[in-house]
């Protein structure tokens, strides 16, 4: 699947009030289940799929870390949930530990930010309103040892920015060809820059990313200035470069989306224990 721009004919890509703020699909893919929440800094029904694994019915003492996975532009809480059918067997098979993964709907072109204009506060929605949420009526564990954030395209890059400006919340984070911001100025410092700048040694020497873009993707460019970036800071990453997959969320899932995963759960399982 390739997640573009609107076309001309559809309606107006910008205006928030055409985006498809609850996308129920039945995606057929075991242990997804899709639920909403009533976002009031939204003023909105917000969408969110939730991967719940087999052991979650099984042992219901039991609380597991989560992952939240974060949509590219154009997409829904159900554009990019087929992630699900790559976690369900690396648990089944027990190559990696039981994890929650919730794919939350941010809207076609938020960049998981707050615009307040038009009642677009994806930021506000996620952080304040459906982590909690999940952490409520789900078994997660409830702190950030055991919370990780990754995301594709517009996504990816939220998913750093967010793991960087809260990481009292979430403690790794992976992306998958990042719309990474172009620099330091961006967002009026709200950026990825500035936020991995604010960071106090300690977050920095904790902190591990998994980066991964195409040779040929457009938004290659913006990769390694970032990474000199965290270089510069002491913050470890591992970045990975693949040929011939475009801006395709496909591809990428083929070729690293187990990595991805894999990663996940490793930098989760230092903190499923305090």
């Amino acid at each position: 699947m390739v997640l573009g721009r609107a076309s001309a004919a559809d309606p107006d890509p910008k205006d928030p009030d055409t985006w498809r703020w609850n996308d129920p699909r039945d995606l057929g893919i075991p242990g997804l289940q899709h639920g909403t929440i009533e976002s009031a800094a939204m003023r909105r029904t917000v969408g969110f799929n939730i991967y719940l694994p087999p052991q979650y019915e099984k042992e219901p003492s039991r609380r597991f870390p989560v992952v939240y996975f974060l949509h590219g532009s154009t997409g829904t809480e159900s554009s990019d949930a087929g992630l699900a059918r790559y976690v369900d067997p690396e648990i089944s098979t027990a190559r990696i530990a039981p994890v929650i993964y919730v794919f939350p709907n941010g809207g076609a072109d938020s960049y998981y930010r707050d615009w307040p204009g038009n009642y677009v506060r994806a930021e506000t929605m996620l952080i304040r309103e459906l982590l909690p949420f999940i952490d409520q009526h789900f078994r997660t564990i409830d702190r950030s040892s055991a919370r990780g954030i990754c995301g594709f395209s517009m996504g990816g890059a939220g998913a750093i920015r967010l793991v960087l400006k809260y990481p009292e919340l979430f403690c790794t984070a992976a992306s998958l060809a990042a719309a990474i911001d172009k620099t330091p100025e961006d967002f009026g410092g709200d950026n990825c820059y500035r936020q991995a700048s604010a960071l106090t040694q300690k977050q920095r020497d904790s902190l591990y990313l998994l980066m991964v873009i195409g040779g040929d993707d457009f938004l290659l460019p913006r990769q390694e200035p970032f990474l000199i970036h965290l270089k510069n800071l002491g913050i470890r990453y591992t970045y990975v470069v693949h040929s011939n997959v475009g801006h395709n969320l496909g591809k990428y899932t083929e070729l690293s989306g187990q990595a991805m995963i894999e990663h996940m759960s490793r930098e989760l399982a230092k903190g499923e224990n305090p």
